[in-house]
């Protein structure tokens, strides 16, 4: 059986923090009526690969995601398809996230500078 779902798709290249933010003029009663959906609707996204991690936060209610998509454009749309965010009751920030490239100061100063040999510099 094949886990990918063929609406979600596609060739993952970065990691997108997801976080949630219910708007202002949502109503308790349309949550309470989608929250199935969208818990159903984020488990499709998980088994596709979009979904890779996924958080209850917990300072307050409201969900924390990582996702895999090809460019922030391709995250928000596939946000889009939630169905609280459909209904206009949430919304997410998203935040692109990538190596965290201080460490390669560690391996810099691990290798030390490059040491010449009898055969000259290293290369």
């Amino acid at each position: 059986m094949d886990r990918v779902q063929p609406e979600f798709h596609q060739e993952p290249r970065m990691k997108i923090l997801a976080i949630d933010k219910v708007r202002e003029d949502a109503t308790p009663d349309v949550i309470r009526a989608n929250f199935l959906k969208e818990v159903a609707h984020t488990i499709k996204m998980y088994l596709a690969d979009v979904v890779r991690e996924v958080y209850f936060r917990q300072d307050r209610s409201g969900t924390v995601m990582v996702l895999e998509a090809p460019s922030m454009e391709e995250a928000q749309s596939l946000i889009n398809t939630l169905p609280l965010v459909k209904q206009g009751q949430i919304e997410f920030e998203l935040i692109p996230l990538g190596p965290y490239v201080p460490l390669g100061l560690l391996v810099e100063e691990a290798d030390g500078p490059a040491e010449e040999t009898a055969a000259g510099p290293a290369q």
